[in-house]
């Protein structure tokens, strides 16, 4: 994308989510194998943006120490009262840096960069001041509904919460991913009053801010249904986990190798194996783990960061963390090994 604006990505992370019943902060749950923050902290630095700020508030040291290794910065939202006053939190750091900014939450793991690539260059090509991304859902529950007028014209976002009946009917949803210009974004977020039920800044007022200011607001809706779940729920974080359980082992079999029982093999999206091998049954394999070619892992094994070589046999209801296994080798069933001892 040839630009010389300047773009950064803000990532909102900072809530509990009250929905996951957890003393642990929402973005920190795991989806095959990895928190979910860090699958959007992955896909976002896939795009040419200048910077990546990540709002942090509910248990934020153990989120920025996971951030670490990315180039973002952390910015503390002290009180969460809202999505819009997430954003407020970087009003300082956003002007200064950038013309442009990309908003999306740290719970959306499935989305992909594909979509967000396309998204910011549709932006750039049609200059909007604001671009929201938008899917139809089966089931729209717990989403924020568009709102259209007769002739299809965007009239706004209402929140579940805040929805009537026939409102609640509305099956196009928004996704909650904005493309956003950083002189109208904050100009807009000032006006917003919390007039709702949970007396809280939406980021979706700017919406009809821009609307009723007579300015241009495109929707993207280049996304699949499944890439922008939200997770909010020990349900939806199953689901999220499936579906990249899934994804995975297509692209595994694609590739070459045999899963007997892909329903119950879950392997870590940076993992790789090498074509002819086989695994079976329920065998999980994690961390930046290697397999070579024309392996057998046996039944109800567990490998986390092992590099296993080429030819190698490794033995139903091992575990093995951190070893790594030479060409050829066979390990016997059951064992138990870390950093190729025995535990």
């Amino acid at each position: 994308m040839t630009t010389e604006k300047h773009f950064c990505a803000l990532v909102l992370a900072a809530g509990l989510g009250t929905r996951m019943k957890s003393a642990k902060a929402k973005v920190l749950h795991e989806v095959l194998f990895k928190p979910m923050i860090l699958h959007v902290m992955d896909t976002i630095r896939t795009l040419p943006l200048d910077r990546a700020y990540v709002i942090v508030g509910h248990q934020r040291e153990k989120v920025a120490e996971l951030l670490s290794v990315y180039d973002a910065d952390c910015i503390i939202q002290e009180q969460q009262l809202g999505t819009g006053h997430a954003v407020l939190c970087a009003e300082v750091e956003l002007r200064s840096m950038s013309d442009t900014v990309l908003i999306l939450s740290g719970d959306v793991p499935l989305i992909r960069a594909e979509t967000l690539q396309a998204m910011l260059a549709e932006h750039v090509h049609n200059k909007p001041v604001l671009t929201l991304l938008t899917t139809t859902l089966d089931n729209p529950a717990n989403y924020g509904r568009i709102v259209r007028s007769n002739k299809g014209e965007l009239l706004g976002i209402v929140e579940e919460k805040d929805a009537t009946a026939e409102q609640k009917e509305i099956r196009e949803i928004n996704a909650g991913i904005y493309c956003a210009e950083i002189p109208f974004l904050f100009e807009a977020l000032k006006k917003v009053d919390t007039d709702n039920k949970q007396g809280e800044i939406y980021l979706t007022d700017i919406v009809k801010s821009a609307i009723d200011a007579e300015l241009r607001v495109d929707i993207f809706s280049g996304a699949t249904s499944e890439e922008v779940l939200g997770i909010n729920s020990k349900n939806e974080l199953a689901e999220a986990n499936r579906y990249l359980q899934h994804q995975k082992n297509r692209q595994l079999m694609t590739d070459g190798v045999r899963l007997i029982d892909p329903e119950t093999i879950f392997i870590q999206h940076e993992v790789a194996i090498g074509s002819g091998t086989s695994i079976h049954a329920n065998v999980q394999i994690s961390g930046n783990s290697v397999i070579g070619k024309n392996c057998s892992i046996g039944p109800d094994v567990v490998l986390h960061d092992c590099r296993i070589g080429d030819n190698a046999v490794i033995g139903p209801f091992s575990n093995l963390t951190s070893c790594t296994i030479p060409d050829n080798k066979t390990v016997k069933p059951h064992s138990n090994m870390i950093q190729n001892c025995p535990a």
